[in-house]
């Protein structure tokens, strides 16, 4: 616990989702991260140029079929009906935007981090981390399950999903800058790493 003492917060800027993006969580905290770095890039940029899209899983023959949300975003972020995706498909998003920018990034996935490390490793290091949970760090719960293109492998979709920005600690609280919240949201440690957890430990960390 006493790793968590202190505070430390990073200057991020924050964009609303629900403008314009009401499923584009990963756009909008990918685009906030790349802001923070100094690149000039919106969500829009990010969703029509950058990341990985594919269908919506649908019903054929009596069986959900439908792409690997971990490598593409199943759907249209700008609608309520798009799904959402995790760390290499926000990973591979983040290279093409830095290949189409002439840029240079290291997008790197973080899998079995905890937070404690997050903090030490990203946020003391002046890095925000693009983190996987789930809206108001609720616990997850295992929704749709669906067959994935191509592998045959069964997907189980977890919700309430949400990608936002850790951007430093306070105390016993986690910092966000959460497209659905706010610039500064906090949410315990406890919480917050209930969802993380529950969502497979994924994160993605940029430097530039």
């Amino acid at each position: 616990m006493n790793e968590r003492r202190g505070t430390r917060i990073l200057d991020c800027p924050w964009l609303d989702q629900r403008e314009k993006w009401p499923t584009g969580c990963e756009s909008v905290s990918a685009a906030l991260c790349l802001q923070y770095a100094g690149w000039d890039v919106t969500p829009d940029f990010f969703i029509d140029y950058c990341l990985p899209k594919a269908g919506t899983p649908r019903l054929e023959n009596g069986v959900w079929r439908g792409p690997d949300p971990r490598l593409c975003y199943p759907g249209d972020p700008r609608t309520e009906d798009g799904w959402g995706c995790f760390a290499p498909a926000v990973r591979r998003g983040i290279e093409i935007c830095a290949a189409l920018l002439g840029k240079s990034a290291d997008a790197r996935e973080l899998y079995g981090k905890s937070l404690d490390a997050l903090f030490r490793e990203e946020i003391d290091e002046g890095r925000p981390v693009i983190l996987f949970a789930t809206m108001g760090m609720r616990p997850p719960r295992e929704s749709r399950r669906w067959l994935i293109d191509g592998s045959g492998e069964t997907y189980v979709w977890k919700t309430p999903m949400h990608c936002l920005l850790l951007i430093g600690y306070d105390g016993e609280d986690a910092v966000f800058s959460d497209p659905l919240a706010g610039p500064r949201e906090r949410y315990s440690f406890r919480d917050t790493d209930v969802s993380y957890r529950g969502m497979g430990t994924q994160a993605v960390s940029v430097r530039v």
